[in-house]
């Protein structure tokens, strides 16, 4: 039987959780209860339940910290289920982060709810106890610790042996076969912490990075150190690799933050054909971490220029690309020179001479453009439109497209579906 600790302060609320349920029938039995977080850690010590049913709010100790005391000992048992009489995003986001599988509101809990949640924790606790078998526990961590220590290897250039190098692989399970690679070293931009919870940080980032990235692109998370983690990208062509990246960092990145309050900086190497030039790659995005900013989190590594006037093509060029991938952000001409740390004059006389046109001019031009792009792709309507290109309002939005085309928006889309009939 799997083991079950209530946690309330309300003993209306105790009595109405044991009597919902058909506990037996769930393989679960409630092995005791508790008023406050204190008197539940004493239970949860002697006892060691598998699940604990517990208010966020309490006298004593409250159930965050309980989650918060029992993580300092196991970091997954028990499994958590919150319970609150406040729907506040603070205290979902602090449960989620301390391993809650559930949070739930008791006006709106019903029977129902309830054991959906206790049917995932189920399912973790019977995963966790499958993964601390002895044998479980030897073959996976020796596994990990195996491969890990191959991509740091990897990442340090310590393969010389080629046969060596696909030796270990394949006694590894690991596969290198695209055509292309590239590595992303990904910054926790922390304030100073104390070494043991950067530590706790910087092990909840990576795991949680190393669950989300997969399920956009195919890629692999090694930790490197406390502060940074490696993400290596199986490539099938370079072409189009910026604009697909930068949006998966950065839904990542978001993501990550909501959960840690952590913003997460990400620098992407040179893409490369050979797999033990992996460090190659990795050494070009370490050197553009420094410029990475909250403002601008995800950005890429372009080949030195070798002269002023490439120098400042190459600029205009990473301008271009963040005006691109941000036209929803206000883009004058003084909020892009204080992304890039420049004067807006500076800036203006950059786009003037290097660019083939005005800074004003591009960032006109590219709204336009993608308008269109969406026009033809999606079914949004055109104020949805003149919102998404960063448009002030559709008004303007309809001005600005009937000078550049020559025909409103409205014009111009029932053209596209006249076409599209023919």
């Amino acid at each position: 039987m799997i083991k079950v600790l209530l946690v309330d302060d309300e003993p209306l609320v105790l009595i109405g959780m044991q009597s919902m349920l058909n506990w037996g029938k769930l393989g679960l039995e409630i092995t005791g209860t508790a008023r406050n977080g204190a008197d539940a850690w004493t239970i949860v010590q002697s006892q060691h339940p598998d699940i604990v049913i517990c208010d966020v709010m309490m006298p004593v100790m409250g159930g965050l910290d309980l989650a918060e005391k029992c993580r300092e000992v196991d970091t997954t048992l028990p499994v958590f289920i919150m319970l609150t009489s406040y729907e506040k995003f603070e205290y979902a986001k602090r449960s989620l982060r301390l391993g809650a599988v559930e949070y739930l509101v008791k006006m709106d809990l019903t029977p129902e709810l309830l054991e959906n949640a206790l049917h995932r924790a189920i399912e973790r606790v019977k995963k966790e106890r499958v993964l601390r078998t002895p044998e479980a526990t030897a073959a996976v961590s020796g596994l990990e610790q195996y491969r890990d220590r191959l991509f740091i290897q990897l990442y340090g250039g310590l393969f010389r042996d080629r046969s060596y190098f696909d030796s270990l692989c394949q006694q590894l399970g690991l596969q290198f076969d695209a055509p292309w690679y590239v590595v992303a070293v990904a910054e926790l931009a922390h304030r100073e912490l104390p070494t043991e919870r950067l530590v706790t940080l910087s092990a909840g980032v990576s795991n949680m990075a190393a669950d989300i990235l997969p399920k956009y692109l195919p890629c692999t998370v090694t930790a490197s150190n406390l502060s940074h983690f490696n993400v290596l990208f199986p490539l099938d062509s370079p072409v189009g690799m910026e604009q697909q990246l930068d949006e998966v960092l950065k839904k990542t990145g978001q993501i990550l933050f909501n959960y840690f309050s952590t913003p997460i900086h990400w620098a992407v190497g040179q893409p490369v054909q050979d797999i033990l030039q992996a460090q190659q790659s990795q050494r070009s995005a370490l050197s553009v971490l420094t410029q990475v900013t909250d403002a601008q989190p995800v950005m890429f590594y372009l080949p030195q220029a070798t002269t002023p006037v490439a120098h400042r093509a190459q600029t205009v060029a990473q301008i271009q690309d963040y005006i691109c991938h941000n036209l929803s952000k206000p883009l004058s001409l003084n909020d892009v020179a204080a992304v890039f740390n420049f004067s807006p004059n500076y800036l203006s006389q950059l786009f003037s001479k290097n660019g083939e046109s005005s800074f004003v001019e591009f960032v006109t031009a590219t709204r336009i453009s993608t308008a269109k792009e969406l026009m033809a792709t999606t079914d949004l309507k055109i104020y949805e439109i003149s919102d998404r290109v960063g448009f002030e309002s559709p008004s303007y939005f309809s001005k600005v497209f009937k000078k550049l085309e020559g025909v409103s928006p409205r014009e111009y889309m029932q053209r596209l579906q006249g076409e599209s009939v023919q």
